[in-house]
């Protein structure tokens, strides 16, 4: 993936990016020539989301659309997750997607143990035709200081270059892994991006770990509640020298209240 600037000490692993790998590359830029029946009849119509409309679109979903939980279905077991409503765009593009039936199925394209498990923009052919009947957009960013990037968060992933607002891929998403963090380590990363974190969230990173150098990179709009044992195992599948999955890895999501 495309990385930008990572503090700590792994170069290649630091960020969560949409292009380097030409998998994961965000949008597709050609209309797909037949469009399979089932897609182009779909029962409700909706216009095409662009960065132009989407955020309206977006937060009249969230007014009409609180589910709290999103299930992913794996080969190795279930994974459920939290959305946090105070971060209202990026939950509300979750729960849009799952409704147009864009993850069921997706697949994880990029395992880096101790760091992410990513997923959502697979180039197979059913992706790249729901990418373009939902529409090509990306998200504003929606950074909070209480929203970090603990073990188990779920957060977006974003390209770098030409990104300085940091905006948020809007198909590509991925499920923090982590390792323990030290106190030097939590301290380089403030004194070099400026920031400052409570008691509180340096001993959580030391305890349950994380990757804190993408807080104030990617935007974190939920949580795990359940399922750790399932994420470690995704974590652990084997993998070729571009993190792709050796296997494929499919993942099944559905809304929960």
């Amino acid at each position: 993936m495309v990385i930008g600037l990572l503090g700590c000490s792994e170069p290649q692993q630091d960020a969560v990016g949409t292009e380097a790998d030409p998998a994961v590359v965000e949008q597709v830029s050609v209309i797909p020539a037949v469009v399979p029946e089932a897609l182009a009849t779909m029962p409700e119509a909706y216009a095409s989301l662009t960065n132009a409309n989407c955020e309206s679109f977006l937060m009249d979903w969230h007014e009409e659309h609180r589910d709290r939980f999103v299930r992913m279905t794996t080969d190795w077991g279930e994974i459920v997750v939290e959305l946090f409503d105070d971060v209202p765009l990026h939950a509300a593009n979750l729960r849009y997607k799952v409704h147009r039936g864009y993850y069921s199925p997706t697949e994880m394209v990029r395992i880096v143990p101790e760091f992410v498990v990513q997923g959502g923009n697979s180039e197979e052919d059913l992706a790249q035709e729901l990418r373009w009947l939902i529409g090509k957009h990306t998200l504003p960013s929606e950074f909070r200081k209480d929203r970090l990037h603990y073990r188990g968060a779920l957060a977006m992933g974003r390209t770098y270059q030409g990104n300085p607002d940091k905006r948020s891929s809007s198909y590509d998403f991925y499920v923090v892994v982590g390792r323990k963090v030290s106190s030097v380590e939590l301290a380089q990363l403030e004194n070099e991006k400026g920031r400052t974190y409570t008691a509180a969230q340096k001993a959580r990173y030391k305890k349950e770990g994380g990757a804190p150098h993408l807080d104030g990179e990617h935007t974190v709009f939920g949580r795990m509640v359940s399922g750790w044992d399932v994420l470690d195992a995704l974590a652990a599948l084997p993998t070729d020298n571009s993190d792709w999955p050796l296997n494929r890895v499919e993942v099944r999501m559905e809304l929960e209240p």
